[in-house]
């Protein structure tokens, strides 16, 4: 099975458990005004499969998760002419290129008019303490790094087995 192939099935595992827990919601307990009300449509033995396809559905989510977690770590690729797993391709995409970009789109600008001196005075001015050339460069580099990552990683969805499972 590849790993695309996992993700999918894992999600339509989450919207089989989530289907069935609203029944379980709507059917584990029942209000009946009177003797004329029809009968439930689902009874306490049917809340209880429900209750157990749930667990089961859980439990083979589990096992593919375990699956794809060992896949990521133990699966080597070349990114950028070094050696990397997939699992620190899935960090470096998640985590720290977005960290790196919040933190070089943090550095703006500030205006007189901006409340950080008062506009009155003559005496105001600017001072830069990074150049926004670089900043620039940075970001262009970056979100080029983050492309190139998120394609990579489509193509070994796509192409890569997962470890453990048939």
């Amino acid at each position: 099975m590849k790993i695309l192939a996992a993700l999918k099935k894992i999600k339509h595992l989450d919207r089989k458990i989530e289907k069935t827990l609203k029944r379980i919601e709507n059917w584990c307990s029942i209000i009946v005004d009177n003797e004329k009300d029809p009968a439930p449509v689902y009874n306490a033995e049917d809340v209880r499969k429900m209750r157990q396809r749930v667990i089961d559905w859980s439990t083979e989510k589990v096992r593919i998760r375990a699956a794809l977690h060992l896949t990521n770590v133990r699966t080597v690729v070349d990114f950028e002419g070094k050696e990397h797993s997939i699992d620190e391709l899935l960090l470096e995409q998640n985590v720290i290129i977005p960290a790196q970009l919040k933190a070089w789109s943090a550095m703006r600008r500030k205006e007189k008019g901006s409340g950080y001196r008062s506009t009155d005075s003559k005496d105001s001015w600017v001072v830069m303490q990074f150049d926004p050339k670089e900043r620039d460069m940075e970001i262009e580099k970056l979100e080029y790094l983050k492309e190139r990552l998120d394609e990579l990683l489509d193509n070994l969805n796509i192409e890569t087995d997962v470890i453990g499972l048939d």
